[in-house]
């Protein structure tokens, strides 16, 4: 009975540190702003998140941007790079159709190998980087507070700081998800 407490009580641990590590993260290269001068609105605010169509904590990434969207209350539109690989197979998610969320039809774009993504610092599944009405990253990182889970953030409340023109000292965050890759695995760092 006791090894099977210690056991539980080893796997709940585990879990835990896993849903904390959080994936790699890098600020965009100069090459975003090419990206942000064809996909932004001019003086619109732009947020776009990479998405792995495998990564189990997708979901969680998508509901909160969702939710971001709805408090923004127009003033952000958004745009989701799915990753495919160049050799996809027959059986690989393709779903090009926009998504619905917060009220706001959100247009996805394939991201072949994730290249767009590496471009703008993206290298795990729910990376965001929110680009204000002037073209200014003012945001990059994960909207989520952990793998897979829900609730409000500093980084959703950093971006709607800045779309109601108030400061935010927030400029990154921690992204949970799975690498952009073709193997959806964890990017975690023990």
């Amino acid at each position: 009975m006791a090894l099977w407490a210690v056991g539980i009580a080893v796997g709940f641990a585990a879990l835990q540190r896993h849903s904390a590590i959080p994936g790699t993260t890098h600020t965009p290269s100069a090459s975003a702003d090419a990206f942000f001068r064809v996909h932004r609105q001019p003086g619109r605010s732009l947020l776009v998140m990479a998405v792995h169509p495998l990564c189990p904590c997708t979901d969680a990434s998508l509901a909160e941007l969702g939710d971001l969207l709805a408090r923004s209350r127009g003033t952000c539109d958004a745009l989701l790079l799915q990753y495919h690989p160049a050799r996809g197979t027959p059986d690989w998610p393709v779903d090009p159709s926009p998504r619905h969320l917060g009220g706001v039809s959100v247009p996805i774009l394939l991201d072949r190998d994730g290249q767009i993504a590496s471009a703008l610092g993206a290298e795990t599944s729910g990376h965001a980087v929110f680009v204000d009405a002037g073209g200014t990253v003012r945001f990059h990182g994960g909207l989520t507070i952990a793998r897979g889970h829900r609730g409000r953030s500093p980084a959703q409340d950093a971006v709607l700081d800045t779309l109601g023109g108030r400061p935010t000292k927030l400029t990154s965050a921690p992204v949970f998800g799975c690498s952009l890759g073709p193997e959806c695995r964890p990017d975690a760092k023990p």
